[in-house]
């Protein structure tokens, strides 16, 4: 074999037989120089990051709430981060930052390879499935809407929805909803979140007869779909770690779509993450003083005061008065201006000094500013729901003054903003100013000083029956406006706290004249017209106002049959629930006297009067009244026996942790 001119025979491939020549060797590389610049910069990251550890904590400041005009404003900073948009207030993490994206710059531009330079892609954030169950199977194609049903869907919410919300930019939208409906295929992830959530309000805002006239499924159904759709959406583009305004449009829409049809407790939490990635993309802080484009301010606004008002309700509804919002925010209310003078290339915006469709939201946006500035006022509630004889005088001073302040400022702004001739939603706006005066007069009204004092209130008990019956008829109220009545029901009725009813009506199974109880009756058989779905008793609560109605009926027709000597006219919701009550209840509802509701340890022994000291956490605090094993609360301990001491693994205490919903 002959020898090769290095001496050293030629590699042969065994599979192949073919002479291998090896290739010349790459010449050495230089060991490169550490770039002067990147040095420099993460020096200054190590001086920064050392000034941060010998600081001294920062004094807290003693201003008051964030909406009153303040001197000083909390310096802060957006940021371009992993392709979405997020807020720092702190001013060294800011200049770190600054440092980091100039050093990843550096980096990327020397074409070195960096494994901690984040992806351009992003996937789905798999803890999101913490907050929104895990719809990660769900074929969002198969979820969508048919296309003609695209443009019914829209104009539902266009009429039913937006003027309540104004979370979206209807001009801009609208564009997406044409596309949509023609071609998904270039609809982007957010966009995409931000179209269910259209669909999932609007069919909320429906009713049944409605829902299935016009798109052949019933309201469940479709409610499931799109709720659905929404989620799965929402988890795809990982809203833990991807924020986008469009996206948190989406989440706050999906949570109007909440009251009733879930765990208000668990909405509260969820409403929480809501508000702390609109903190993280900085709408605690005032576009204006962000150096942002007039109309991102705008909707920033918008969208910001309305996480403020859903707080504020799921607070409520969960028992607690008073939200964690961010300590220091500045977000100015939103301005009087219609969509239509709104674009997003303006430089500047003008607010009307005529009625526009904003006018709900601005009436909402007192309330909210109440809430935050006025904590006396919740003080003063809490105090009269347990029934206190003596109030503190100087917060119920404040609170009367701040209420007494709202109805001239909301007047003013009906005065200015509204005509009821322009559309059901300024004929809503004037009369939630009206009952919201009356209602919040109402409950922070000392129990003593009660026009009933005397008659008919003589203890606290007496007075929580009368909060939870003003509170009935203060929602059905706005049930019944004519501006309301289909269009706005919806919202009115997403309010209504089934606790509350129950409370109510489990008075009245012991209560049986006066004129409170009279008004009472007239407000259950009202309850039982627009609330339909309380004939449902496969839910447990639906089941317990069902029972407490009944038993309270039989007493009544008792009274009323010896006062005049006939036997009344059965109503026909009873006659109803009469039919679909199971036998073994209604017997029950006749022949056993249940502990009541409110006095769980007290033996049914002799007279049900109710224990009068309990305080208003014991008796009208539930928890939620789908978890709680009614049948133990309604039908235990008959004929003299003990009544049972724990339901549904809640010990003794059934009610606790929540308050009427004065929203």
């Amino acid at each position: 074999m002959a020898s090769s001119s290095s001496g050293k025979p030629p590699r042969v491939l065994a599979c192949a037989n073919v002479t291998c020549t090896p290739s010349t060797p790459a010449p050495a590389r230089k060991r490169r120089r550490p770039n002067q610049d990147l040095q420099q910069r993460l020096a200054r990251c190590e001086e920064l990051l050392s000034e941060y550890a010998t600081a001294r904590p920062a004094v807290p400041s003693s201003a008051g709430s964030p909406n009153q005009d303040e001197t000083w404003k909390p310096p802060g900073k957006l940021i371009v981060d992993d392709g979405g948009v997020k807020f720092i207030d702190s001013f060294l993490w800011a200049n770190i930052h600054g440092e980091l994206s100039a050093m990843r710059e550096i980096l990327e531009d020397e074409e070195v390879d960096d494994p901690c330079t984040p992806a351009d892609s992003q996937s789905s954030d798999l803890n999101a499935g913490l907050v929104l169950s895990d719809t990660s199977d769900a074929n969002l194609e198969e979820l969508h809407p048919q296309p003609a049903h695209i443009f019914r869907l829209w104009q539902i919410f266009l009429e039913r929805v937006d003027p309540l919300t104004k979370v979206i930019h209807v001009p801009t939208v609208q564009p997406l909803l044409v596309e949509a409906a023609a071609s998904r295929a270039n609809i982007s992830k957010t966009n995409e979140a931000l179209l269910f959530s259209i669909y999932l309000m609007a069919t909320v805002a429906l009713t049944e007869d409605e829902c299935m006239e016009r798109f052949g499924c019933t309201k469940d159904d479709a409610y499931s779909r799109y709720s659905r759709g929404c989620r799965s959406a929402l988890m795809r583009i990982g809203i833990l770690k991807n924020y986008d305004l469009v996206v948190l449009q989406s989440l706050v829409l999906y949570l109007f779509s909440l009251p009733g049809r879930y765990d208000r407790h668990a909405a509260w939490i969820l409403n929480g993450v809501t508000v702390r990635i609109a903190q993280k993309m900085g709408l605690h802080r005032d576009g204006e003083y962000l150096g942002l484009p007039p109309f991102e301010t705008e909707m920033r606004r918008r969208l910001w005061w309305r996480i403020i008002l859903l707080d504020a309700m799921y607070a409520l509804m969960s028992g607690l008065g008073h939200s964690l919002l961010p300590r220091s925010w500045d977000t100015k209310a939103p301005l009087n201006v219609n969509d239509s003078d709104l674009y997003p290339t303006m430089t500047t915006i003008q607010p009307k000094d005529t009625p526009t469709d904003m006018i709900f939201c601005l009436i909402c946006c007192e309330i909210a500013r109440l809430m935050v500035d006025t904590p006396e006022l919740h003080v003063v509630i809490m105090q009269n729901e347990m029934g206190s004889e003596n109030p503190d005088p100087d917060k119920l001073e404040k609170a009367s003054r701040r209420i007494d302040e709202l109805d001239r400022t909301m007047t003013d702004i009906l005065n200015k903003y509204s005509d009821v001739s322009m559309g059901p939603v300024h004929v809503l706006a004037t009369e939630t100013k009206s009952i919201m005066i009356e209602k919040l007069r109402e409950l922070s009204c000392p129990m003593r000083s009660q026009p009933e004092w005397g008659t008919e209130i003589l203890n606290p008990k007496d007075h929580l029956f009368k909060m939870s019956l003003t509170a009935g008829e203060q929602n059905l109220r706005m049930y019944q406006l004519g501006g309301a009545n289909g269009l706005f029901l919806w919202f009115m009725m997403s309010h209504f706290q089934i606790e509350v009813f129950i409370y109510m009506i489990g008075q009245l199974s012991w209560r049986t004249s006066g004129k409170l109880v009279e008004r009472a009756w007239a407000a259950v058989e009202e309850f039982y017209l627009f609330h339909t779905e309380m004939f449902d008793l496969s839910y447990k609560a639906h089941m317990a106002a069902a029972v407490f109605t009944i038993r309270g009926w039989r007493l009544r027709e008792k009274v009323l049959r010896e006062a005049s000597g006939s036997t009344p006219e059965t109503p026909g919701y009873i006659v109803r629930l009469q039919s679909i009550l199971p036998t073994e209840d209604v017997k029950r509802t006749l022949t056993n006297e249940p502990p009541d509701l409110t006095d769980l340890n007290t033996s049914t022994t002799g007279a049900a009067q109710p224990n009068v000291e309990l305080s208003w956490d014991q008796m009208l605090g539930f928890v939620d009244a789908g978890s709680i094993e009614w049948g133990d609360v309604l039908f235990q301990a008959p004929n003299g026996g003990q009544a049972q001491t724990g339901y549904g693994g809640y010990g003794t205490t059934v009610f606790g942790n929540n308050g009427i919903n004065w929203m």
